[in-house]
């Protein structure tokens, strides 16, 4: 099976770390059911009165990654710009809202147009465009 990040409930196990009954996130099979056999690929999860697809999401490795890397790394100021490339991906569209969020202009980029509709749309950001259709990068940041 291919594997990837999902959540699970524990149907069966032999760690003490994890019940029957516990829903966990990480590295599983995109399967019915997956055997574990390394629990340090597996997060327990705490909080079910969340929707459990959001630990693929923004709870999960996308929004992780999304925090450590804007928060962490980028530490923008309130008022500074901030560009995104693959904004619409799972990643650039969480970093785009936590820009927002703290006050930055946001500017992310997408592969169709399609994507950026719904990146000035849904999303939030100020302005987005479609690097396929745009000669000069450069001159489309500026």
């Amino acid at each position: 099976p291919i594997t990837g990040f999902g959540v699970g409930k524990v149907v069966d196990s032999s760690h003490p770390d994890f019940k029957i009954g516990d829903y966990v996130w990480g590295s599983t099979g995109w399967e019915e059911y997956s055997l574990i056999t390394d629990p340090k690929q597996l997060f327990k999860i705490h909080h079910t009165e969340v929707p459990l697809s959001y630990y693929t999401g923004i709870l999960g490795m996308p929004g992780l990654t999304a925090y450590a890397g804007f928060y962490d790394i980028c530490s923008p100021k309130k008022g500074e710009r901030v560009f995104i490339s693959a904004a619409s991906g799972a990643v650039g569209q969480i970093v785009g809202q936590f820009a927002k969020q703290l006050g930055c202009y946001v500017v992310g980029s997408a592969g169709s147009d399609e994507k950026v509709n719904l990146l000035k749309t849904k999303f939030g950001f100020d302005e987005a465009f479609n690097y396929k259709k745009e000669p000069d990068l450069t001159k489309t940041l500026k």
